[in-house]
């Protein structure tokens, strides 16, 4: 919803606000922080965003128009590219704790994980994760009235967040196995336990992908047109690096992926990603994985988006002419 409202106090927009969901930003458009904006943040308990510098007016009215977001007056335009500003700022943070957590299966914490670590209670995902799982324990322990651990809370191990993914596995096992034996009584327990295998190896896989991401390295998943679908079931490629070797690279949009390393020369233009190049030298391996620094694979989109956006200019002008 996009509004604006005149002579407005601070409780009554809170009141709005808080009608949507609890905020965990609030972001202006000036620097130093606007006195008024502060109040806000804490009168609903969020995070503040404050850019580099005070956006300018043509900065501002370029933000909205690339998002084509339709505003009514000044006000809303100075909102809505606060906002924006804030998400462009966030938006990696974002897309690591939901790719890390769906496939990891654990979305319903979400929103905790971010809170944490936008806070700064933790200092990575690990910990955040782990924050969250030890809260949403601690409640049920509550609920059931069984007698609450204060130190559990306090100092959660890697060991109890592991054994809370595996709990959660576990339980998808025995329904899967329980719809096995319903749909076809003659199926041996053998297949049950294959598959049992196979899902305790993605797992183990998942967690070695997630260990990678949380010390700045980024997995290269080698995948094709024929094995992309299996892939993505078992870890889910969004916000993934991927490598291809084949030409055509339409089949990957609808995947969502970060980007795509290739050695071919391939057709960008119906591509919805970037396409970058990385040399050999520069992929490494730990426990049996692929893996390019971060901050490499980061750079390297930037120029694969400034490359598209000239090559676009140039198209474009061909075409006026």
């Amino acid at each position: 919803m996009l509004t604006s409202k005149n002579s407005s106090s601070i409780a009554n927009i809170s009141q709005i606000i808080l009608k949507y969901g609890k905020p965990i930003i609030v972001a202006t458009d000036r620097k130093p922080l606007p006195k008024s904006v502060e109040k806000l943040a804490k009168s609903v308990g969020a995070k503040v965003y404050v850019p580099p510098e005070t956006l300018g007016v043509r900065e501002k009215s370029d933000i909205v128009k690339r998002y084509e977001i339709r505003v009514k007056n000044n006000h809303e335009r100075d909102a809505v590219a606060s906002a924006l500003k804030a998400y462009k700022h966030y938006v990696s943070l974002f897309r690591k704790v939901n790719t890390s957590l769906n496939s990891l299966g654990l979305n319903s914490i979400y929103n905790k994980v971010l809170e944490s670590l936008i806070f700064g209670h933790a200092e990575n995902l690990d910990e955040a994760i782990n924050k969250a799982l030890s809260v949403r324990e601690f409640v049920e322990e509550k609920k059931v009235e069984k007698p609450v651990k204060v130190e559990k809370r306090i100092d959660v191990k890697r060991l109890e967040r592991d054994v809370e993914i595996l709990r959660k596995y576990n339980e998808r096992l025995e329904e899967e196995i329980k719809r096995l034996k319903e749909r076809k009584p003659k199926v041996k327990i053998v297949f049950a336990w294959d598959e049992l295998n196979k899902l305790k190896d993605n797992l183990e896989y998942v967690k070695k992908l997630r260990r990678l991401e949380v010390q700045g390295k980024t997995p290269i998943i080698d995948v094709d047109s024929s094995t992309v679908e299996d892939v993505n079931k078992n870890i889910d490629l969004f916000g993934r690096v991927v490598f291809v070797k084949e030409k055509n690279l339409e089949f990957l949009n609808k995947y969502g992926v970060k980007a795509c390393v290739t050695d071919k020369d391939v057709d960008k233009g119906k591509l919805e990603f970037p396409v970058i190049q990385i040399k050999e030298d520069e992929i490494k391996a730990e426990e049996g994985i692929k893996y390019v620094e971060s901050s490499l694979v980061e750079n390297k989109i930037r120029e694969a988006r400034k490359i598209g956006l000239i090559e676009w200019i140039k198209d474009y002008k061909k075409r006026r002419i």
